[in-house]
């Protein structure tokens, strides 16, 4: 027997609300809810970094009177939010296949997409995704273990687990193979700094604190502990670190 043999069409309504209020209701509450667009989980097909603007997949099917499933047609020009405030904000390396959610705004929005500013909406068309903003998010299980020192944290982390900046009260976790900090002066307030691995600065440092190194140390191209100096009165010609 075929799949479509084995396909059972499905009523315009339910039988048993033929000819009663109920019924009715439920018919109206049912055609209302499909125009009306909330929120549906959604994936990036493309995304302009610059611009913030995506090409958006709406993941759910829509659903015909028959029972056939009717694959959406893509959103354009769709905002991604970027959570931010106080002229900062955070700003994530979107790619394709990004998954999260599309959330319809009440009315249209074409005109504030342009502006930014008190809009009046440029038609009468209520909670429609095309109108929407994407919001990314992972959903799916994290495929690593937090660590202890995370638990109690707000954790900034790389998919894999290894890249994070971890601040907890009082303690602030930065985790890296490679570490750069770039500044004009870079100034290093903190009771205890240990830096395990590459740190690169560059700018003037200042550190206001003890500093422990697990490595060696390069100080303008000599290595603090194997390079060599005059003793001075101690008789000989040249000496290392004591």
């Amino acid at each position: 027997m075929s799949n479509e043999e084995n396909q059972v069409q499905l009523p315009l309504n339910l039988p048993a609300d033929d000819n009663s209020t109920e019924g009715l209701l439920n018919f109206f509450r049912n055609k209302i809810g499909i125009w009306i667009e909330k929120i549906a989980p959604a994936q990036i097909v493309s995304y302009d970094r610059v611009a913030n603007r995506a090409v958006v997949k709406i993941l759910n099917n829509a659903i015909t009177t028959d029972g056939q499933a009717l694959e959406r047609k893509n959103l354009i020009n769709i905002p991604v939010l970027q959570y931010g405030g106080g002229g900062f904000f955070f700003n994530f390396p979107i790619k394709e296949n990004t998954i999260g959610w599309i959330c319809a705004c009440d009315r249209n929005i074409d005109i504030f997409k342009q502006n930014y500013t008190q809009f009046t909406p440029s038609s009468l068309e209520k909670h429609q995704y095309k109108d929407g903003f994407f919001i990314p998010d992972t959903i799916k299980p994290f495929n690593f273990q937090l660590s202890a020192e995370d638990e109690n944290a707000v954790v900034l982390i790389s998919e894999d687990g290894l890249t994070k900046i971890s601040l907890a009260q009082g303690q602030a976790v930065i985790t890296a193979e490679n570490i750069t900090l770039n500044g004009t002066n870079v100034t290093i307030n903190a009771t205890n700094i240990t830096e395990n691995g590459t740190l690169t600065v560059n700018g003037a440092t200042t550190i206001n604190s003890d500093l422990t190194a697990t490595g060696t140390c390069t100080f303008s191209n000599k290595e603090f502990l194997s390079h060599l100096h005059s003793n001075g009165n101690q008789g000989a010609n040249t000496g290392g670190v004591v």
